[in-house]
């Protein structure tokens, strides 16, 4: 497989994974705050401010580490940072609820303390894919609109997949510890597709030399 293919194998799953979080963010916090538009306002919003900063991150980062590890790392961090949500995230609701604030203040403050560092490292994934697969500025815009096509597209399915059948089959806290799973799988691949490239290349000079 070649670097491009893994880096677009990374950028839909990343996809599916932070979609699928976002679904299961509104199923989390309606024990305790109900499920109306003020939860599910509370939940979009902080995911909108976590990408973001994520894209902010993101191009940051894929400048002064333009390699697949660096990426690789911000997936496993992503990943690392799901398992608590996956464990407390009844507590943490039931916690803020407990504080008797306004149900949209209350979801406000749970939703960010869930789910914006998850969905923050999540963001940082596109830009750095992008700077990744660029080797020219002619080919920025054509890179930049696929990987995000194929990004949405791994949105688009777990969005649907994740509130069609996963919630129903699985619950929640299986979903997240399984994203965190297959995070840190994605993130295996990756570093695979990336330094075995590397490595052929070098054996291909080496050769010729």
């Amino acid at each position: 497989m070649s670097r491009t293919c893994g880096v677009a194998v990374t950028v839909f799953g990343c996809g599916w994974v932070l979609m699928g979080l976002e679904i299961l963010g509104g199923r989390m916090l309606s024990p305790d705050f109900g499920s109306g538009v003020w939860v599910w306002g509370s939940v979009i919003s902080i995911f909108l401010a976590a990408l973001s900063t994520g894209y902010f991150v993101g191009g940051l980062l894929s400048q002064r580490f333009p390699q697949g590890f660096g990426l690789a790392l911000v997936i496993v961090m992503a990943a690392i940072s799901i398992i608590p949500v996956a464990i407390w995230h009844r507590t943490a609701s039931g916690w803020f609820a407990d504080l008797d604030l306004h149900e949209r203040w209350g979801s406000l403050f749970a939703a960010m303390t869930l789910f914006f560092v998850p969905s923050m490292l999540l963001g940082i994934v596109s830009p750095y894919a992008v700077r990744l697969v660029t080797q020219d500025v002619a080919s920025v815009g054509t890179k930049a609109g696929t990987l995000y096509a194929i990004s949405t597209a791994g949105s688009f399915l777990g969005c649907l997949l994740t509130s069609f059948y996963f919630i129903l089959w699985m619950g929640i806290q299986l979903i997240l510890f399984l994203s965190a799973g297959a995070l840190l799988l994605i993130a295996l691949l990756l570093l695979a597709t990336w330094y075995t490239k590397g490595i052929k290349k070098q054996e291909v000079v080496t050769n010729e030399t």
